[in-house]
C-alpha cells in the first residue's frame, strides 16, 4: 500500500536541516519521495513540477545544496513556514 505524507514527513523535513551527514539526508529523501507522487497522486495534482517544488523537496533539496556547499536558500523561509504549519496540522492524523 503506498502511504500519504504524514505531520512526520514534515517534521523530518524541518530535523533534517541539522543534519550533517548527506548520505542519511539523501536516504531519508529517496523515502518521503515516493509519498509526495503518491499525496499529489490523490489530490489530482501530481506532476514532476509540483514534486519538484512540493516545499518538503524544497527542504531536503536545501539541505543537500548547503552539505555540498552549493548554498541556495531560494524559497527555504516559504517552505519553512508551510512545514511548520503542516508538521502542527497533521500531528494527530
Amino acid at each position: 500500500m503506498r502511504e500519504m505524507l504524514s505531520a512526520k514527513d514534515y517534521a523530518d523535513a524541518i530535523r533534517v536541516q541539522d543534519a550533517c551527514n548527506l548520505s542519511g539526508v539523501v536516504h531519508s529523501f529517496g523515502r518521503v519521495i515516493s509519498k509526495i507522487w503518491h499525496t499529489l497522486e490523490q489530490e489530482c495534482n501530481a506532476s514532476t513540477e509540483e514534486v519538484n517544488k512540493h516545499p518538503i523537496s524544497i527542504m531536503y533539496a536545501s539541505k543537500i545544496s548547503s552539505l555540498t556547499g552549493c548554498d541556495s536558500h531560494v524559497e527555504f523561509g516559504k517552505a519553512y513556514k508551510i512545514c511548520r504549519v503542516h508538521a502542527e496540522e497533521l500531528k494527530d492524523d
